[in-house]
């Protein structure tokens, strides 16, 4: 197995209109949408984010990570490869300039050896909303419609190199810290607005979208995340949630 290491309120009418208009951007309804359909398990799994899929403060990612525990899964019926690519503190722009050129890489690589890359599980654009956390209303809603602009590019390259032969799921974030996502300007709020954007671009090209957002609510981030210690991350029981919500998505 192949493994790379991981690793802003607003015055004035004009600004406010501003906010206005960048959230519904980042609400789009999406285009013609197609139902996700299953084609099947490959001889790779590839496994791509930032510090979740990667495993971040795990006592051994290449046992108890998500992408660990769906390889296990998917190893149970048929023999598979994981090839983890994901890198801690990965944004969506970054993962344009350096993971996926080494996916895409990989997968006609992979291709030319008469081998098929499938699933490609993605979680992305959790630390570009991170990164925003002190900018204004504007500024947050201008990023969240960045990672859906970088979204689009992603998962359109990915399908056009696995020729529409893969499965791909993509993640939607968990909210590790409570409150109300329908309170504007709530980090409940923020987190709903990014997943919004997720589920849309998954939706516009069939598919599969892996659900984190409802298991860790109620009170269970405070189990499945490392927040009582101030760290966003998801403990091993978090990847265990998340590695089932992604098998869910995919209908294996």
């Amino acid at each position: 197995m192949r493994k790379v290491l991981v690793r802003r309120l607003v015055s004035g009418l004009p600004a406010l209109l501003l906010v206005v208009g960048l959230v519904a951007l980042i609400n789009r309804q999406p285009g013609a949408t197609s139902a996700y359909t299953p084609i099947g398990p490959g001889d790779v799994y590839l496994a791509l984010g930032d510090s979740l899929a990667w495993g971040a403060l795990l006592e051994d990612p290449a046992t108890q990570s998500y992408p660990a525990l769906l390889h296990a899964r998917l190893a149970a019926t048929a023999p598979i490869e994981l090839v983890n690519l994901a890198v801690p503190g990965e944004t969506s722009g970054s993962f344009l300039r350096r993971q996926l050129p080494q996916a895409l890489t990989l997968i006609e690589r992979e291709r030319d050896a008469g081998r098929r890359v499938s699933p490609i599980t993605l979680d992305i654009g959790g630390n570009d909303l991170q990164y925003a956390a002190a900018g204004t209303p504007a500024e947050r809603a201008a990023t969240i419609a960045e990672v859906g602009q970088n979204l689009d590019v992603i998962l359109d390259e990915l399908r056009r190199t696995t020729g529409g032969e893969a499965d791909i799921a993509v993640m939607t974030y968990y909210n590790p810290y409570g409150g109300d996502p329908t309170v504007a300007g709530s980090e409940a709020y923020w987190v709903a607005q990014l997943n919004a954007v997720i589920r849309a671009a998954a939706a516009e090209r069939g598919m599969a979208v892996a659900d984190t957002y409802a298991p860790f609510d109620g009170g269970n981030a405070y189990s499945y995340t490392h927040i009582l210690i101030g760290d966003i991350h998801a403990t091993r029981q978090g990847h265990q949630v998340i590695a089932e919500q992604f098998w869910e998505a995919l209908e294996y």
